[in-house]
């Protein structure tokens, strides 16, 4: 299973530009994120068989140490080995926020904390579209997810998305994402969203595209 969530210009997303973002890009968020429902076993099967790749060098060189990095970072921290030690079920999701590289957070339904609690009814920060994709497809997207994190955020891209033309051909993956480029990068991977350029999507377009499709 995968979800988006939405993120309205309110407590985390406070800031007068998220506001304006929001307001410029004619809807209520300024932020998503892709959230990716699976099993401790099958997000250290995929940790295993990327760190393994990365170790004998068969992604480029300056990717290599992005992705072992990355998984040394989030996935054998003590932390991260404890959440997984005691739960069936995982919840993670993939951020990539103004000015910061590709994150990877465990998302609760009890945290305190809105930023790391699975969206819900009761929550005013954020809305929720699941996308029922199928095991095998959650798999490939947990694995591509993992080998994008630590690359840069797309700046120039985020500040032109508004923008409703656009002649680039939609790539299977990008050196840099901002949020809503690195979702719907993702779902057209899987066969989906091929209406949509992911380097002209804002929050709210795609918002509006999965409430319709």
């Amino acid at each position: 299973m995968l979800s988006v969530s939405f993120y309205r210009p309110i407590d985390y997303f406070s800031s007068f530009m998220n506001k304006f973002v929001s307001w410029m890009t004619s809807g209520e968020f300024c932020h998503c994120d892709l959230i990716v429902h699976t099993t401790p076993t099958e997000v250290m099967s995929a940790v295993k068989d990327i760190y393994n790749a990365a170790q004998a060098g068969k992604y480029a060189p300056e990717d290599c140490q992005r992705i072992l990095h990355q998984i040394e970072s989030n996935f054998f921290a003590t932390e991260f080995r404890k959440v997984a030690q005691t739960s069936d079920t995982l919840t993670l999701a993939f951020a990539a926020l103004w000015g910061n590289r590709l994150t990877v957070r465990v998302l609760t339904d009890v945290s305190h904390d809105s930023w790391f609690q699975v969206p819900d009814d009761s929550l005013t920060i954020a809305d929720i579209i699941q996308r029922d994709v199928g095991d095998e497809k959650t798999s490939e997207t947990l694995k591509f997810a993992i080998e994008q994190l630590g690359k840069d955020y797309d700046t120039s891209g985020a500040l032109c998305s508004w923008i409703p033309w656009s002649t680039d051909t939609p790539q299977h993956q990008y050196e840099t994402y901002f949020c809503s480029e690195f979702v719907v990068t993702v779902f057209q991977r899987l066969g989906f969203m091929n209406e949509l350029s992911p380097t002209h999507t804002t929050p709210n377009s795609l918002y509006k595209f999965m409430k319709k499709n």
